[in-house]
């Protein structure tokens, strides 16, 4: 097993705890000051105390933090209490991976986010797609298992606190196998790794691979995943976002997400009548959609309103609010399938006329933002696009980021 106490340079995550809210840091304090030993909290002297005196001193800092709550007390003085009083000694590494992991509840767009597909390979020749079993305590000895002759790593796992979704946070070092009591130095953020394992979805969600430490990982995670007889692999697939809840709402099995852009007024029963409803008010409603069609202005206006809803997907939210000024923690705006950056290549071919030949320039469209597709829907609301004639690949219907275009249609790559 892993040694969850070895300790980090002092004030290493003081920066991440000064993002989170005044609620999370409490909630993390109480939820150490409740794993005794390993989160006690540090006394000066290294002198050995009676267990009474260590429990009430346990007791008197879990008032101060319940007061802190109650008080309204600013999150500076919080964090400057955490760090300079409580734990000075630094925190160890199962607390770094508490505050990653409640910087990702309460800052969803702090990281960037890739969906790779799992491709099961039987030896047995069977057709049957079969989903790779996981089962957390056991998935993660594996990989502690496979790493252990590789790469020096410490793992956490958590259920997330609102997305159906399984955390894994690995944090790899170069200095060995073989940990010290003290680290020294802080690894850097390019060595600390998220993976998310959905329920029910042949796919797993991950921070990007951009070294070859996080290449070997990957590596380690398919040896993992697999099972005698049938080989795992992850295969990259074309959707990057910056919110995990996109990802969990476009690739796993919920009702939506084969239901996206104008396909969404079916999975939230905006078009089918329900077969349990009244009389009366089957007829209330076909009234008033007729009284919406009359012939004026402002009907002819409701109802490209309608049209643009239609290809882009049915909203709860106000449609008018400019998405171009909201922050990182503002999640107005359908948060679950936002996505800031869709970038296609356009592969089409030309002919050339007058050499009687034909060429395919190499054209790339680029498309970044706090939402890219409520961007696009915006401009056809106000008139700067035609929106019946753009194509699926720009309404957000295939719930993609990236990808070819050939004679107008995304093709798989």
């Amino acid at each position: 097993m892993q040694d969850d106490s070895i300790a980090l340079p002092p004030g290493s995550h003081s920066n991440i705890l000064l993002r989170l809210s005044r609620d999370s840091l409490v909630e993390l304090a109480l939820g150490w000051l409740d794993n005794v030993p390993l989160c006690q909290p540090h006394r000066v002297g290294d002198e050995e105390l009676e267990p009474e005196i260590v429990l009430q001193y346990i007791l008197d800092v879990r008032d101060v933090y319940s007061n802190y709550q109650l008080k309204g007390t600013p999150k500076r003085a919080i964090v400057e209490r955490m760090v300079y009083v409580d734990w000075f000694r630094g925190f160890n590494m199962r607390q770094a991976a508490d505050i990653e992991f409640q910087n990702i509840f309460d800052r969803p767009l702090s990281q960037k986010w890739t969906a790779s597909n799992v491709q099961i390979i039987s030896t047995y020749n069977d057709s049957n797609e079969r989903m790779p079993i996981f089962h957390a305590p056991v998935f993660m000895k594996c990989l502690q298992r496979s790493l252990k002759s590789l790469i020096g790593s410490h793992i956490h796992i958590v259920q997330h606190a609102s997305l159906p979704v399984v955390l894994l946070r690995i944090q790899l070092h170069e200095f060995g196998t073989k940990f010290v009591a003290n680290i020294t130095k802080m690894p850097t953020a390019r060595h600390t790794y998220f993976c998310a394992f959905p329920t029910s979805a042949l796919c797993i969600f991950h921070t990007p691979f951009l070294n070859p430490y996080q290449k070997i990982l990957r590596e380690c995670i398919e040896t993992a995943l697999s099972t005698p007889g049938y080989q795992v692999q992850l295969e990259s697939s074309s959707l990057t976002a910056r919110s995990l809840a996109s990802l969990v709402q476009l690739r796993t099995t919920s009702r939506t997400a084969t239901a996206l852009g104008g396909w969404s007024v079916y999975a939230n029963d905006e078009v089918d009548v329900s077969p349990l409803a009244s009389a009366e008010a089957v007829v209330a409603d076909k009234l008033a959609r007729l009284d919406e069609y009359e012939n004026d202005n402002a009907a002819r206006e409701r109802k490209r309103m309608k049209t643009i809803d239609a290809r882009f997907g049915v909203r709860s939210e106000n449609v008018d609010d400019d998405v171009e000024n909201r922050g990182d923690n503002q999640e107005g705006m359908d948060a679950e399938t936002a996505l800031d950056h869709v970038e296609y290549r356009l592969e089409e071919n030309y002919d050339d006329e007058e050499f009687d030949d034909s060429f395919i320039p190499k054209v790339r469209i680029l498309f970044e933002g706090s939402h890219v597709f409520e961007g696009i829907r915006l401009l056809a609301r106000n008139g700067l696009v035609d929106e019946t004639k753009l194509p699926a690949w720009m309404t957000g219907e295939l719930g993609v980021s990236s990808g070819v275009i050939a004679k107008g249609q995304l093709v798989p790559r």
